[in-house]
């Protein structure tokens, strides 16, 4: 019984990272050539596959991120197709990681290849670090990305490096301004510690004496014991009353005029 020696596969295209549609499935589109000891193709065979996507840590150890196996039918010459989708849980593995495709049948292994890099179904989508935060004006989070609303993040391959990064939770920013961290090389003034808050605060200042009223003058008349206020009249050996108050002015914090944003932050 023959069976496959060689696989050549010709085309790799990462449709799941740009959001096409093979075949009504999302995912990695593979085809290749399946043939014998002979080199001859093997036409109108079913082939009983395995399909690993992994990649190597940072021990040399291998991560998997999905396997699935199928049976594959060639056609007159030996061609195959098959749709492998990794998951939306793993997508933002695809950022991070360099991955390899394992094709098996049975123990014999086919192919073992490093995906090759398309850079527009690729890089430009992925091309944003984890932990990257940024204003986003949608309610959901769009797909690679959380709301950083406090919520906990997912546990799976997909958020290890982010959760490895902030916690088991994405920072809480409602109603947050974002600032550099360490000291502004104009005024001189710190900003937050990385990943931590920093409260308001308002600059110390001084404020004129505005329309506040004074009263200068000498009692008329010895009232002591008295329930009657003084009189004042102008004259030496003056005492000094300021009445009234500086006004109220303001609400609750001071901020700068802005406009409603949620921020997100990538997986």
């Amino acid at each position: 019984m023959k069976r496959i020696s060689t696989l050549t596969l010709f085309q790799i295209v990462l449709l799941s990272l740009t959001n096409y549609v093979f075949s009504q499935t999302t995912g990695i589109a593979i085809q290749g050539i399946a043939r014998d000891l002979n080199n001859s193709a093997r036409s109108n065979t079913n082939l009983s596959l395995s399909f690993e996507l992994y990649y190597n840590t940072e021990n040399s150890t291998e991560e998997t991120v999905t396997q699935r196996s199928a049976m594959i039918s060639t056609d007159a010459f030996g061609v195959f197709s098959y749709v492998l989708d990794p998951g939306l849980a793993n997508e933002p593995i695809f950022a991070q990681e360099e991955l390899f495709l394992r094709i098996s049948e049975g123990s014999s292994i086919i192919s073992n290849e490093k995906l090759k890099i398309s850079p527009y179904a690729y890089t430009a989508k992925n091309g944003v670090p984890t932990g990257s935060i940024m204003p986003y004006i949608g309610d959901q989070a769009p797909s690679g990305w959380l709301l950083c609303d406090g919520a906990e993040i997912p546990v799976n391959n997909g958020t290890a490096k982010l959760r490895d990064m902030v916690g088991s939770n994405t920072p809480n920013l409602q109603g947050m301004f974002l600032r550099g961290t360490g000291v502004s090389p104009v005024n001189n003034q710190s900003g937050p510690l990385l990943m931590n808050t920093q409260g308001d605060e308002v600059k110390e200042h001084s404020h004129g004496a505005g329309t506040l009223d004074l009263q200068i003058g000498i009692e008329d008349v010895d009232r002591s014991g008295s329930n009657e206020s003084p009189v004042y009249r102008s004259g030496t050996n003056a005492e000094l009353q300021i009445g009234g108050e500086t006004a109220t002015t303001g609400g609750s914090e001071t901020r700068p005029v802005n406009y409603g944003v949620n921020y997100i932050i990538k997986l």
